[in-house]
């Protein structure tokens, strides 16, 4: 499938009569070569693949690459030295930038050195990546599947001693032992007052008895990120949160079952925010119902009142309205969806029933 995002993109500097693309961006090098390291360079041509990397990954480049590209030994020089020779020794004199990645002075630099033209490409990877084809999703799933797995064997260890940063170290031990490579954000394990604030991170705080508690976890698995969220409750759920706790799962069901290619991201957030808002809590709604998942936790498309783009097949985004109450606490749920021709399908298998713990 790299060979044909290369295609697409040798495609696109065609159209935009360009000799070259450098890729910067270390998600959008991942994409198209496979290289998961910490620092490398892309100049993609007509003819040419060329990976920049210094002497530690020159290996890993092989390995993970293959020898479709062809190493550029950046351990002597930096890449403001080596792009302007490369380019001039290959007869390359208008080369695209990723405009959203690449610094203000590493531009400056670059035309100080002259050898070439240089030009924003803004998005052009990004473009690709919104629609994600079946190596992805399957991907996808996998990562998915290990972080329910994960909260699944969470849920029994909660006790009267349990603190938020317990939850959370379990998540992270948990999520490298059975073979991802990180957790795709820190993990959020909010109790009581904490769970009022969407990304409270965790705290070394007791569990809060009578109270929501947000689970919010993802993994990274094979280069992908998974992300989930459950609220569940401490010993007990009073009827208040019991009736929010139903508000949002009936506004999520309401979205899935709505959603659908052809609609904007911000028709998407509106079927779950109705919900919401006809019950007298959209104030208590303040985020997007929910953004795309994939190399990066966060990337496009959005489900959001600010996003007028279509979404379509391929798209993968989380599903997640919510409502907080400041100083209380709120409730969140969330499931990763991706778009199919007709409707959208779920990556989750749990449930979001209400649940009591501990």
């Amino acid at each position: 499938m790299r060979d044909k995002r290369i295609e697409l993109l040798r495609e696109r500097m065609a159209r935009e009569g360009t000799d070259a693309l450098l890729v910067s961006s270390l998600p959008n090098v991942f994409y198209l070569s496979g290289f998961s390291g910490s620092t490398a360079a892309l100049l993609l041509s007509e003819r040419e693949q060329l990976f920049f990397a210094d002497f530690r990954y020159h290996g890993r480049v092989r390995q993970e690459a293959g020898p479709a590209w062809e190493i550029i030994d950046s351990s002597a020089s930096p890449l403001r030295e080596l792009l302007p020779a490369t380019a001039s020794a290959r007869g390359l004199t208008r080369i695209a930038l990723e405009a959203e990645h690449l610094s203000l002075a590493s531009y400056l630099e670059l035309q100080k050195a002259g050898g070439a033209e240089y030009i924003p490409g803004r998005g052009w990877i990004e473009e690709l990546r919104r629609v994600k084809d079946e190596t992805e999703l399957a991907t996808l799933q996998a990562a998915e599947s290990l972080g329910e797995r994960i909260y699944s064997e969470l849920l029994p260890l909660i006790g009267p001693d349990t603190r938020e940063a317990d939850l959370a170290a379990e998540i992270e031990y948990r999520a490298r032992r059975y073979g991802a490579s990180a957790c795709s954000f820190s993990p959020i394990i909010a109790s009581g007052v904490n769970s009022s604030k969407p990304h409270a991170g965790y705290s070394s705080e007791k569990l809060v008895p009578g109270a929501p508690l947000t689970i919010d976890l993802g993994v990274v698995l094979d280069g992908y990120c998974s992300d989930m969220t459950r609220t569940v409750f401490y010993k007990d759920c009073p009827p208040k949160w019991e009736q929010i706790y139903k508000l949002v799962d009936l506004a999520q069901r309401t979205a899935f079952e709505k959603l659908r290619p052809g609609v904007t991201g911000r028709d998407g957030d509106g079927y779950a925010r109705e919900v919401i808002e006809a019950a007298g809590f959209g104030e208590f709604f303040g985020h997007g119902l929910g953004h795309g998942v994939g190399i990066q936790i966060h990337e496009s498309p959005r489900l959001s009142q600010a996003e007028a783009r279509i979404l379509e097949p391929g798209n993968v985004t989380s599903l997640e309205p919510g409502i907080y109450f400041p100083g209380e606490g709120g409730v969140r749920i969330e499931n990763l969806i991706w778009f199919t021709a007709d409707g959208v399908r779920s990556f989750n298998q749990l449930g979001t029933e209400l649940t009591v713990v501990g």
